[in-house]
Formats: structure tokens, sequence, C-alpha cells
């Protein structure tokens, strides 16, 4: 694949198919504090799909090239493609390269790229090195609630498919997140000491959600001894697909 090529031929087709009210809302309802060219995923997708084999094809090296070169650029969806790339190659990724996934994690600053990336990508790391789960118990102490959240979700995929993950690890960092005095201390702004209470409250939930679909016993157990300490959000979610008879003793 010729790189350079590839690279102003998306920008092309982004200024192409811009559009600024698109861009203006959907900034806002991200957060971002990036420039937006206001083009779904579903046309990006489209776009992309016709060059699916080329970008498979390419080497881990190359690879990793394009994607650091997109992830420098300053507009949103220019950056969004760095994660179909790198997801694209995720078998290809060993516990050398988590430099390069912590750093895009850290620099993803919103669920948009964060939970599109972590998610896919660190299932196949933990996997393959259970070093891998070094980062998350260093993750889940970070000041960054992003952060947080990634050390939280990065197993959800092995809990969806009951294909591995350690359990005993995620109980242990969800109850170290029933106390939020953290955020209140480190976070002076109302909004995003809101935020990222729900994002982590989220994430938990979520995460006992997806476990309880092969595991509802150890789901349910977990919130039977934590009602008491967790968020209502937490809580509500976290039971939501639990059997109706387990449900209701709760």
């Amino acid at each position: 694949m010729d790189q350079k090529r590839f690279i102003k031929d998306y920008q092309k087709f982004l200024k192409q198919n811009s559009n600024p009210l698109r861009a203006k809302k959907e900034k806002a309802y991200l957060y971002s504090d990036l420039k937006h060219y206001g083009v779904s995923v579903w046309e990006r997708r489209k776009y992309i799909n016709n060059y699916k084999t080329e970008l498979h094809e390419l080497t881990k090296k190359d690879a990793i090239s394009l994607v650091k070169k997109f992830w420098l650029m300053p507009y949103f969806e220019e950056k969004s493609i760095t994660i179909d790339i790198l997801c694209a190659h995720a078998k290809k990724l060993t516990l050398a390269d988590m430099p390069l996934v912590e750093k895009i994690m850290r620099e993803c600053r919103g669920w948009a790229f964060l939970d599109s990336f972590i998610i896919p990508i660190m299932p196949v790391l933990i996997t393959k090195d259970k070093k891998t789960y070094d980062y998350l118990k260093k993750w889940i102490k970070d000041d960054d609630f992003w952060v947080r959240r990634s050390a939280l979700l990065s197993q959800l995929l092995l809990f969806r498919n009951d294909s591995g993950g350690n359990r005993d690890l995620f109980f242990q960092m969800a109850i170290s997140q029933f106390d939020e005095s953290w955020i209140d201390k480190l976070y002076s702004d109302k909004l995003l000491t809101k935020r990222a209470k729900f994002f982590i409250r989220k994430a938990i939930g979520w995460m006992l959600r997806e476990m309880s679909i092969k595991n509802p016993q150890l789901v349910y157990k977990f919130l039977k001894e934590n009602k008491s300490k967790m968020s209502g959000l937490s809580f509500r979610e976290g039971s939501r697909r639990l059997p109706q008879t387990l449900k209701a003793t709760l």
C-alpha cells in the first residue's frame, strides 16, 4: 500500500463529505476538543471497506507506521481510522507493543475512541501474555478516570464469551472504585466530576452485566455482597440480565 496516497485520498474523501452542522453537534455531544469534519461512522466504514484487503495485508511494521501518522492528525475522523487499523492487526500485537497501546489509550480522552479501542485490543494481549494484567493494576490507580475506565473494560469480551480473564482481579478493581473521594479531590470542575463518576459506575455495571450472561451466580453473589456499597447505576446495570429468579431476591 502506498501510505501517502491512502492518507491523501482519505483526507480528500473527508473534505468532500464534510458536514459542518453535524460536525458541530458531534463535537458537542462527544465533549471533543478535536476538529470534526462531520462525516458519519457509516460513511467512513463504507469508504474504508474499499481498502479492507490492502489494510489487512499490511505488515505489522507498516500498520503501526500508518497508525502513528493518523494519530498525530488534528481531526476526529482522521484519528478514528487509527482504531480500525490497529484492531485489524490486533493478533500481531504483543506485550512489547503495550507502550503504544497505552499511549493511544491515554490520549483517547473519551468513550468514542476509548471503548472501541480498548475492548477489542486488550483481550488479545491478555490472552497472549498474563503480564498484561500488570497494566490493569496500574491503570486502576491512575489520576485520569478514562484510564481507570480502561482497566475496568479491558476484559469485557473475555467475560462476555466466557473465554478467560481474571474475574477476581476485576472484582477487586470494581470494589476499589466504590470510594469516589479521589474524584472529588482531583477534579474541581463539576461537569468533569459528574462525568468521571458516571463513566466509572457505568463501566462496572456494564462488565457485571456481560459477565452475568455466562456466570449469573457469580455476579449475583457479588451484587448481593456489595449492593450497599456500590452506586445505583452500577447495581442496575449489573443486575439487568440476571435471571428473574435471582434478580427478585436482590
